[in-house]
């Protein structure tokens, strides 16, 4: 008789290192950088002289610097090269290549990865999974951050103090022109694509060409781009489609850093 051995839950950390991770993520979310060391203590909860030795290793490595006059303590210039070094491999454009062109392919449509800045919605990159048919795109186009079924799947995760500012603006193109706005129907919209991760829009923008998009969030689970697969398939694949591109704006929202339930 052969007894099946049970998988070791056993996780091996180092609580020094633990700290140390801590102490810098604390002195980062820090509004004004420079702390003291009992406040630093507080927030994360270890005693003061466990503080200072991990400050003070820290500091050798000018990982922390400190301030002499006033006894505080600030993130250090040696963060910087390691800061670009993982910006540079958690950019959004390298993170989303492999899945948009893997949903692109799965789904034989065009699949969009836009940016967002100063409320517009710049296309970054085109994927094209039909070789006989691809929308015509320009990179780095521009369009309104309320665009269409972008602009839905957008808005529907913005906070509440940018949803008043765009709607205050009267720049709402979500139904295509200003006057075609129907914001009792744009609510209901809004509503299913936070309980689906996903909106649609039927040939109003363009006629003829169908439009599922998902947002996308960085490690402050804020939105930060959208994905957008375009083509001209019928309306019974909104749904199948919808869940695809949903799952895979999750997925590039985790690669990302956000954390999402």
């Amino acid at each position: 008789m052969t007894t099946e051995k049970k998988k070791s839950i056993y996780r091996p950390t180092s609580p020094a290192v633990e700290q140390a991770a801590q102490l810098l993520l604390c002195l980062g979310k820090n509004k004004d950088n420079d702390m003291g060391l009992t406040a630093i203590c507080k927030k994360i909860g270890i005693h003061k002289s466990k503080g200072f030795s991990i400050l003070n290793s820290l500091t050798q490595y000018d990982l922390i610097i400190k301030d002499s006059r006033t006894k505080t303590y600030s993130l250090g210039p040696a963060l910087m090269p390691l800061a670009r070094k993982a910006r540079k491999k958690l950019d959004i454009n390298a993170i989303a290549k492999n899945p948009l062109q893997k949903l692109a392919n799965e789904t034989k449509t065009s699949v969009l990865l836009g940016i967002i800045c100063n409320d517009q919605f710049y296309i970054a990159e085109k994927y094209d999974g039909n070789d006989k048919l691809s929308v015509t795109v320009r990179q780095y186009q521009s369009l309104h951050i309320t665009h269409g079924s972008h602009g839905k799947a957008i808005f529907a995760f913005l906070n509440k103090k940018d949803q008043q500012r765009i709607i205050d603006s009267d720049q709402l193109f979500f139904h295509g022109d200003f006057e075609s706005l129907d914001k009792k129907r744009l609510q209901q919209e809004l509503k299913f694509c936070r309980e689906n991760g996903y909106a649609v829009d039927n040939g109003e923008i363009t006629p003829g060409i169908k439009a599922v998009s998902a947002a996308v969030f960085d490690h402050n689970n804020e939105v930060t781009a959208g994905i957008v697969l375009v083509g001209t398939f019928t309306e019974d694949k909104f749904e199948t489609f919808g869940k695809m591109i949903a799952s895979t704006g999750r997925a590039i929202s985790k690669l990302a850093g956000a954390q999402l339930s």
